[in-house]
């Protein structure tokens, strides 16, 4: 069964720009389908569209019925059973408890209020009423978000067992276990191809190069074709120059019409091959590829005197009279990336947090060196608020290189006319991590950076911190992400 799209054009209200114009594309609904693009490129509208919470221009024609993920969930007091039961709509109970056993939802969960549920807990109990249906094709958007890497594998070999999705999500490993098809949203165009992430990023990697190849032949097609044009422009002032020196010639009728005559020709020559040349130059130009390049980003690391910059030992973290860690020792020097790992809720973040003195449930021995400053970017996004000129100057940052190190991250210029709360999540994850880059530090503090962050801008982080080697604290779930960049993991 094929769900296709034919001719599907759609813009937001307001927008300058169409997030799709006369977009094509045809898919097998029993393909593991993974969804890639940069932010902002339109994979959660896409989705969105296909579900019919968006109406856009052309056709969709779906022999099964498309559902998003996330859902809304009407009544969060409601138990995780009911919610699921509704959600699996008209489903034989046994098809929904046997998707809940397959993602390890406990039975006691089953009988707590929905809100009450962690929001890993949460991803699976709505995943298990989507998969419990028979007539759904699953739209799946950013379900790792709340889960921990064990979550992350679990769910991906879920999916692996699973037929039929289209899926969106920014890490590539769990990308590579659960899909089998990609749908590739970039500049230039839009294809599907067979494969994983691994293999959608080596065709990425070999088109750009041949693409930047080809595209450096036709700049200098043009440099010259242009230099030509400048010529030819000359040569038709001179003509004109000519025969406005022959109209007021001394020198009697003979000599104006000769020397008029032969400057008309000459500019007309002049102005045909003008025109020529120009036409030739457009030609090139859309002939050149957008190529999906990643830009270059840079940071101010600051040297310090110490070795040592952090040592905590017998750390625990403690809400009243819950202890969820304990026993945690590490020491960061200088040019050292220590990535907390662990399971959600067993303190990470709150270690994070009591380094920099945004949290007292963090106890034990914390020793930092005198004068270290911090640079942090924090992992919630969806309370930014006001203008990104009153963001940049609450936070003392330099405007031009802020701007630019998000120009490079693939964020266009006209979005920084926008409001944040206007802005797609990845995009004001941006603005977060360009704050932090923008800030000369000591060491940097990065509470699970990458979610929302596509993968484009994955690898150019990781290109920017294998360049300049920064002293880092950090949380992350990306495995692939903290394999390339952390010299040390810390065990909670």
């Amino acid at each position: 069964m094929q769900l296709k799209i034919e001719h599907l054009s759609f813009t937001y209200d307001g927008a300058p720009e169409a997030v799709f114009a006369d977009l094509s594309l045809s898919l097998d609904t029993a393909w593991r389908t993974g969804l890639i693009a940069r932010n902002g490129r339109g994979k959660t509208t896409l989705l969105r569209l296909l579900s019919g919470d968006l109406q856009g221009k052309g056709k969709i024609d779906c022999p099964l019925t498309p559902v998003l993920f996330p859902y809304p969930v009407a009544d969060g007091t409601q138990t995780a059973w009911q919610i699921a039961q509704t959600a699996a709509a008209t489903c034989e109970d046994w098809r929904l408890m046997r998707e809940l056993s397959l993602l390890n939802v406990p039975e006691e969960a089953l009988n707590r209020p929905f809100d009450t549920l962690s929001g890993g807990e949460q991803t699976r109990v709505m995943l298990s009423a989507l998969f419990a249906r028979e007539d759904a094709y699953p739209l799946i958007d950013e379900p790792t978000n709340s889960l921990d890497a064990p979550g992350r594998a679990m769910l991906a070999d879920y999916l692996r067992r699973k037929d039929g999705f289209l899926l969106v999500s920014h890490d590539r490993a769990f990308l590579n276990r659960a899909i089998d098809h990609v749908v590739c949203l970039n500049k230039a165009n839009t294809y599907v191809m067979q494969g994983n992430y691994d293999t959608f990023e080596a065709r990425l990697n070999g088109e750009n190069e041949a693409e930047a190849a080809r595209n450096e032949a036709l700049r200098k097609e043009i440099r010259q074709l242009e230099a030509a044009a400048r010529k030819t422009a000359e040569w038709s002032n001179r003509a004109e120059e000519n025969k406005r020196h022959a109209d007021k010639s001394f020198y009697g009728k003979v000599d104006r019409g000769f020397l008029g005559a032969a400057s008309e020709r000459m500019m007309k020559r002049s102005k045909a091959l003008q025109v020529r040349q120009e036409r030739a130059i457009e030609e090139k130009q859309t002939l050149l590829k957008n190529v999906e390049q990643v830009g270059t980003l840079r940071m101010t690391t600051l040297p310090h005197p110490k070795d040592v910059l952090i040592s905590l030992e017998n750390g625990a973290v403690r809400y009243g009279n819950r202890t969820v860690c304990e026993n945690v020792r590490f020491t960061l020097r200088q040019g050292e990336r220590l990535a907390l790992i662990g399971a959600n809720g067993c303190g990470k973040s709150s270690i994070l947090k009591g380094i920099l003195g945004e949290s007292d449930a963090l106890t034990g021995s914390i020793r930092i060196a005198s004068g270290v400053t911090f640079s942090s970017v924090r992992q919630r996004v969806d309370d930014l608020r006001g203008s990104l000129r009153d963001f940049i100057r609450d936070a003392q940052v330099d405007e031009t290189l802020f701007k630019a190190i998000l120009r490079n991250m693939d964020c266009p210029r006209e979005l920084f006319d926008h409001d944040l709360q206007e802005m797609s999540q990845g995009q004001r994850k941006k603005i977060l991590l360009a704050r932090s880059l923008c800030e000369p530090a000591h060491v940097f503090v990065w509470d699970e950076p990458l979610n929302y962050i596509d993968v484009f801008s994955r690898v150019q982080l990781e290109t920017l911190i294998r360049q300049y080697q920064p002293t880092m604290l950090l949380v992350e779930h990306d495995k692939v992400f903290v394999e390339r960049v952390a010299t040390g993991v810390v065990e909670v």
